[in-house]
């Protein structure tokens, strides 16, 4: 029934998504304007390589040097329009865009027609329009299939990230209610015998479940998601007494890192769910913090589940993961092994600076 109910959500959630955060880039980032001089190049050789060889090579240096100058020109207004442009609908912001490349083409490619006359090496005045219609139409076709080539890859980011959402939504849906339950319980057992006790663990409830209210794509400080992990393994620390063994080691992270939210819980709760719960005698949880290289890493590791009981379904493994995909591609992973009894699952994320972002 979870997955029918992630199925429902991803269609409606996909397109939400999509308008609102699939709109034209502003293409003010440097990683813009390297993929569209880039495109521009490739766009210029493509053209030299259908026409009559040989060529001569001031030809095809300037022939490179005006696509390149005429791109990088039209990804300039495209960003200085980005005000305008985002106070407008997914599709009439995609065309605005377009539209902005079309017009200043133009411009660019009837000046620098002029101007190269001037000089002595452009196209001949009566030369001059076919020069003009010539750039527009290339910028026009080049621009359309990269905006469209843009607009599918959003799409596609939206959708995933939508069904990302709706993922994480069902796991709370699932684990939420008994986690409550127990909670609850808890809560009622402290009143009479530790009523600060009780007040510690209202509050650390309530802190829980407003972190979970977060939208899974705004990233947070690891300082935040840490506390929210602390007060989770404290919750389940007041059910479980002496059964549960947390230990944490997470020296020397930076605690500004922006991270996923909603990443150590999920593992914290297999943990405790799987390897301590199912144990008449518990066990130890452990948490290690690391800076290795350009990345932060955590590792989780518990007891392995007596055998016989209930394996755990890794939907919450799962989920992890593909929103590491989505939210870092590559450069993020969860791997998990087990070794002398014990269940390990380390996190890896890139460190905010090493990965440039």
């Amino acid at each position: 029934m979870v997955r029918h109910g992630v199925e429902r959500q991803v269609g409606e959630a996909a397109w939400t998504a999509l308008e609102r955060s699939s709109g034209p880039p502003s293409f003010c980032h440097w990683r813009a304007v390297l993929g569209v001089a880039a495109v521009s190049v490739l766009a210029a050789w493509m053209v030299l390589l259908g026409a009559r060889w040989p060529i001569e090579f001031t030809v095809t240096a300037w022939l490179l040097a005006y696509a390149l100058a005429l791109g990088l020109f039209c990804t300039y207004c495209v960003c200085a329009f980005r005000g305008v442009l985002a106070r407008l609908s997914t599709r009439a912001a995609w065309v605005s865009a377009w539209f902005v490349v079309v017009v200043f083409a133009f411009g660019f490619s009837y000046l620098a027609g002029l101007v190269s006359a001037v000089l002595g090496f452009g196209p001949a005045p009566d030369a001059l329009a076919e020069f003009v219609v010539r750039s527009v139409l290339g910028a026009g076709i080049v621009s359309l299939a990269l905006f469209r080539y843009l607009f599918i890859r959003a799409r596609w980011q939206a959708e995933m990230l939508a069904e990302s959402e709706a993922r994480v939504e069902a796991l709370q849906a699932r684990i939420r209610p008994h986690f409550l339950f127990n909670s609850l319980n808890t809560i009622a057992s402290l009143v009479h015998d530790d009523p600060r006790n009780a007040e510690r663990a209202t509050e650390d409830l309530a802190e829980l479940f407003r972190g979970g209210m977060r939208a899974s794509d705004d990233l947070i400080p690891l300082d935040d998601e840490l506390a929210l992990a602390r007060k989770y393994l404290a919750m389940e620390e007041r059910r479980l007494g002496d059964r549960l063994r947390v230990v944490w080691d997470m020296r020397d992270l930076p605690g500004e890192e922006p991270v996923l939210p909603m990443l150590l819980q999920p593992l914290l709760e297999n943990a405790v769910i799987h390897g301590i719960q199912p144990r008449a005698e518990g066990g130890s949880v452990q948490v290690f913090g690391r800076r290795e290289g350009g990345n932060v890493v955590i590792t989780v590791t518990n007891p392995l589940a007596p055998a016989g009981s209930k394996p755990g379904q890794g939907m919450a493994l799962g989920n992890i993961r593909s929103r590491l995909v989505l939210a870092y591609s590559s450069l993020a992973s969860l791997m998990t092994h087990k070794d002398d009894g014990r269940f390990y699952a380390v996190l890896t994320l890139p460190h905010a600076q090493s990965a440039g972002h």
